[in-house]
C-alpha cells in the first residue's frame, strides 16, 4: 500500500456541512486504518476553510476514488484540490 496526501477546500456553507456532518464522519471511520490522519485546515479565526487528509491505497486512482467518495464532496461541501504520493517518514501518536 502506497499513501497519499489529499486536500480538500471548504466550498459549502455551515447549514450544509451541519446536515451531512454525520455521514462524513461515519465515512471517514469506515476508512480504518486505510486513513491514518485527517483533519480540518483552519483560518485564522478557526473557521474550516478545507481539509488534508493522509489516506492509504493501492495507486492514485484508487485514492482519488476513496477521496470523492466522501460525502461532503457529494453535498457540495468540500471540493477535491489534489491527491499526491506521500511517504511517511515519522508518525508521533498525539499528546492527549
Amino acid at each position: 500500500m502506497a499513501h497519499f496526501l489529499v486536500e480538500y477546500r471548504e466550498v459549502g456553507d455551515a447549514r450544509t456541512r451541519d446536515a451531512h456532518r454525520v455521514q462524513h464522519i461515519a465515512y471517514r471511520k469506515s476508512l480504518g486504518a486505510g486513513m491514518p490522519l485527517a483533519g480540518p485546515l483552519l483560518d485564522d479565526e478557526g473557521n474550516p476553510v478545507g481539509s488534508v487528509v493522509i489516506l492509504a491505497a493501492t495507486d492514485r486512482a484508487e485514492a482519488e476514488t476513496i477521496a470523492a467518495r466522501d460525502p461532503f464532496v457529494a453535498a457540495g461541501v468540500l471540493e477535491l484540490v489534489l491527491v499526491r504520493g506521500y511517504r511517511i517518514a515519522a508518525m508521533k501518536a498525539p499528546e492527549v
